[in-house]
């Protein structure tokens, strides 16, 4: 029984250009997501006082991403929120087209530092926001001019560390459900993988909002 674990993405070429399957299904899932987008902009001008069905919906999940972020960041959540909530939904959707037989884009350790960058950006605009660039520089020098250095590269491992976690559990899930694939092809693949592909996910993308917010909480308080 062999399994198939590799860190490179499947080639996919595009005009005699090898640009990666992940890079191909991550455009289409963001094609997707714009559209969705669209359409939901276009029920916006619909909207009641009275929130129900989708509008009800939506608006749980923006007052919930709002008011986490705000218990982090405070003020600042008006920042944080919308960039949480994007990084969230492009986590979420990139993944659970495993649900469709596509590998993820997020097995693809290049899709994941992508997403720990925008999130390395989004916090750092944050902190300089809050404190003005004198400010964010004297408070990575606090206490002692001494710990600069190591404030300046515990924030440049964050995104890194963040990217190479989500990697690491998207991969371990793939491998854990081709061994169940290979010992059990019949039932219990089934309902593994709507754990998998569904709950694992959500715990995923949850903690990968989780930890972008924590370290904007860090950079601005």
């Amino acid at each position: 029984m062999s399994i198939e674990v590799s860190l490179y993405p499947e080639p996919f070429v595009i005009m005699g250009v090898n640009v990666g399957l992940s890079v191909v299904v991550a455009w289409c899932v963001l094609a997707a997501l714009l559209i969705l987008l669209l359409f939901l902009r276009s029920r916006i001008s619909r909207f009641t006082d009275e929130p129900r069905g989708l509008q009800s919906a939506l608006e749980l999940i923006v007052d919930g991403v709002t008011r986490f972020a705000e218990g982090k960041v405070g003020s600042h959540a008006r920042l944080m929120a919308p960039l949480a909530l994007t990084l969230m939904t492009y986590v979420s959707a990139v993944t659970l087209v495993e649900l469709f037989g596509i590998p993820p884009p997020t097995e693809d350790i290049n899709c994941t530092f992508a997403l720990g960058l925008c999130s390395f950006i989004g916090v750092n605009a944050a902190g300089f926001g809050a404190k003005g660039f004198g400010g964010r520089i004297k408070s990575l020098a606090s206490p002692s001019p001494v710990v600069f250095p190591i404030k300046v590269l515990t924030d440049c491992i964050a995104p890194c560390s963040m990217a190479i976690r989500l990697f690491a559990n998207i991969m371990v899930g793939s491998v854990i459900m081709q061994l169940v694939y290979k010992a059990m092809p019949i039932v219990l693949p089934a309902a593994l993988s709507a754990y998998f592909n569904l709950l694992h996910v959500g715990i995923q993308t949850f903690v990968f909002g989780l930890l972008a917010l924590t370290y904007a909480g860090e950079a601005v308080e």
